[in-house]
């Protein structure tokens, strides 16, 4: 934790719900409340997913991701409960499927997690950038790191499997 930030968290100290929400935009509660719900999407199609999967890899990958979208989430519960922010409904504890259509393979599940993962660094870069609340930013920017570093240990996962569609090489 950088200086200010430890001064910002010791003024913060005994402040109630009410001051600490003049310390935040509309923006970062938006961010706050837009990410978890997001997180709660995730998550709940992320249990659909493993349901699905037959490589006992991507399983473990999958249980992995999900216990790291199941602390995002909570982290950011514990902070809309600090700033008196209302939490939206939470998913199902877990999610089964009896069907299993063909077209559910493998390859298919890591494409559509990848695109996820592609999909959540603009977002939280914009909640990073909209957000005025060094406390905020901070955790934005941790959530952008954490994502990026999942994506680059995704996208390798996935060239090994030979999932990746990889563009054809430009040659003049």
């Amino acid at each position: 934790m950088r200086m200010l930030e430890i001064i910002e968290s010791i003024t913060k100290i005994g402040k109630s719900r009410k001051y600490l929400q003049t310390e935040i935009n509309i923006n970062s509660a938006w961010h706050l409340w837009d990410h978890v719900i997001s997180r709660y999407d995730v998550i709940e199609i992320t249990q659909v997913l493993e349901n699905f999967a037959r490589d006992p890899d991507l399983k473990l990958v999958l249980i992995k991701g999900l216990e790291e979208l199941k602390k995002q989430a909570s982290d950011l519960e514990k902070l809309m409960v600090k700033y008196g922010i209302p939490l939206p409904k939470r998913p199902p504890f877990a999610s089964s499927s009896t069907i299993n259509p063909e077209i559910m393979n493998d390859e298919y599940i890591f494409r559509r997690v990848f695109a996820g993962i592609q999909s959540f660094i603009p977002v939280h870069v914009s909640a990073m950038i909209q957000s005025t609340s060094p406390e905020l930013r901070e955790e934005f920017k941790r959530f952008l790191i954490d994502e990026i570093k999942m994506y680059d240990k995704y996208l390798v996962y996935g060239q090994l499997k030979g999932w990746v569609l990889e563009p054809p090489a430009y040659r003049v």
